[in-house]
This record gives structure tokens, sequence and C-alpha cells, in this order.
């Protein structure tokens, strides 16, 4: 079936529409995660070549998972834009130019599956070329991928096997540079707190109302808007809490929790305050960026390390 019978006029470009398919956006910002782990795991910044794999292994494998999602969800993504969802205002982090292409008909199925395929054989290649064992962590986050849009009308413990996904995938990084040791525990809990709360919870209430109309289940739709404010805030916590145990000099953590203060405590406050959709949405376009604060803080921590 071509998802673009009968489709609306096209409003993007082409490359664009594709740059949204993958929520290139959020899947640039993203690269954080498995860089953060990566460093952690070195304990300092790679060789030229490890770089240049990581960077391409970590791009494809972003856009790739980003893609999949919209892959696997096209049909409910459909049913959540006829409910107006596409009709949505106001900075949204995952969406560049248009919100669901593939469900909106602007991009062919036959397209995306060829663009996730391509995405796929390039981490692949990169990826296995740094450790094979890195692929065999983007297959197991995949997996994980596919049993969270499974779950997508079933159970709001879905945001879990999403933490857990984004956890296991930015290990990938670790293993590209380093054997997993006991201190890889910290950025795994630490990604899939942040995941789970700070960014898969708060875009389920910020949709909550198209997200009701179509069926799907969340904290916000199954609990209603103020459990889901106190489930995303008390989450919240616990990341601050695991941001100041990441295996990083002293000075990194500081940092790491001082700039929780903006990017999560300040709109996790206002969202528990005024628990609706449009705090949680701002709560989760901030909230998006903290894994790249904790990058810095980490590089921030070595250069100190280096002029003291």
């Amino acid at each position: 079936m071509n998802v673009a019978a009968h489709s609306p006029p096209r409003t993007v470009s082409l490359p664009t529409a594709i740059f949204d398919l993958s929520r290139g956006r959020q899947a640039l910002v993203s690269i954080a995660q498995p860089v953060l782990c990566a460093l952690l795991a070195l304990g300092r910044l790679p060789d030229l070549r490890v770089a240049a794999l990581g960077a391409v292994a970590a791009t494809s494998g972003e856009l790739a998972v980003f893609s999949l999602n919209d892959l696997l969800d096209y049909r409910a993504d459909a049913q959540s834009l006829r409910a107006g969802k596409g009709d949505m205002q106001g900075f949204d982090i995952d969406v560049a130019f248009e919100r669901h292409p593939l469900a909106a008909g602007h991009v062919s199925l036959a397209l995306a599956v060829t663009w996730e395929t391509f995405l796929c054989l390039v981490f692949a290649v990169s990826a296995w070329l740094l450790s094979p064992l890195c692929v065999t962590l983007f297959a197991a986050a995949v997996a994980l991928q596919v049993v969270y849009c499974l779950l997508r009308r079933l159970t709001w413990l879905k945001t879990v096997i999403s933490g857990v996904m984004v956890g296991v995938g930015s290990l990938a990084g670790w293993v590209a540079v380093a054997p997993l040791d006991v201190r890889a525990v910290w950025p795994f809990l630490f990604l899939s707190a942040w995941e789970t709360g700070g960014r898969n919870m708060s875009n389920d209430f910020a949709d909550v109302d198209t997200d009701s109309r179509v069926g799907l289940a969340t904290v916000a739709t199954l609990y209603g808007p103020q459990v889901a404010a106190r489930a995303i805030f008390g989450v919240m916590l616990a990341i601050v809490a695991l941001a100041a145990l990441l295996p990083m000099p002293l000075v990194g953590r500081l940092l790491a929790v001082a700039g929780a203060a903006w990017f999560l405590v300040l709109p996790g406050w206002r969202l528990l305050r005024r628990p609706t959709p449009a705090m949680s949405a701002a709560y989760f376009n901030r909230a998006s960026l903290y894994p790249i604060v904790a990058l810095a803080a980490l590089l921030v921590s070595w250069l100190v390390e280096r002029v003291t």
C-alpha cells in the first residue's frame, strides 16, 4: 500500500519531508547521548579515526531509530493527524518543517523503507568497524523500539521500554571505545530516566488531546494531567540525582546538576504548578537538550583539570 495515495498537496520539499521523517532536529540533538557514553568510557577525546567513524555511526543510528518509529507508527500517526495533531501550534523540537510526513502522505512508504534501510546499512558498517558489539546493542534497541510501538494502545508502561531502549542504544557509544564495566551503569540509568520522564512522558502529555481521541495508552490519557505532571517531576528528580553520579570529575557533575536547574527543574516546576499540554511541551523541548548539557559539563571538567 502506498501511503501517498490520495495525499494532500505537498507543502514542503522532499528532502525536508525526509528530514522530518527522521525527526532530524531531535535526532541530531540525540547524538550527544552515545557521544557522552563514549567519552565517559574513554576518559579523553578519541583519535581521529574513532571520532570520524563514531560521528557517522551516531548520526545514521539516531536518524534510523527515529525513522523507524514513524514507519512502525504511520497508521496510528495518520489517525492522530486526522484527529487534529497536524494543527498543533507552537515550537516542537521534533518538527522542523512537517509533522509525520509519512503519515501525511508526503513521503511514500517505499521511499521511507529505502531510507531506513540505507541508514541501517551505514550504521552497521561504521559501527562494526568500531566494535561488533555496537551493532548488537543497536539491534537490541531496535527490538525494544518495535515492542514499544506494539504496546502503543495497551499500556503506559511502554514509556519504560522507551527509556531502556535509549539507555541500551547509547551504550553503543561506550562499547565503541572500551569494554563495558560497572561505570556504565550510571550513564545507562541516567539516559534511561531522561528518556522516560524528560522526553517520552512529557511528549505524551503534550499530545494528550489527540492521543485520547485515537486511544493511545499514556500516563496522561489514562490518569490525567495532574498525575502525569507529578510523574514527570518525580522522574526529573531522579535524573538530577543520577547526573550527580555520572563517572566524570567532580566539576563536571556539579555543572551537570547546575545545568539541570534551567533545563529540567524550572520547566518541571512550572509544569507541576500548571499541568497543561502547553507546559508539558515547553518542558519536553527544553529537557530534550539536557544530554548536551551533560556532555558539555564533561568537556569543561576536562578543560579545568588541564589548566589547574
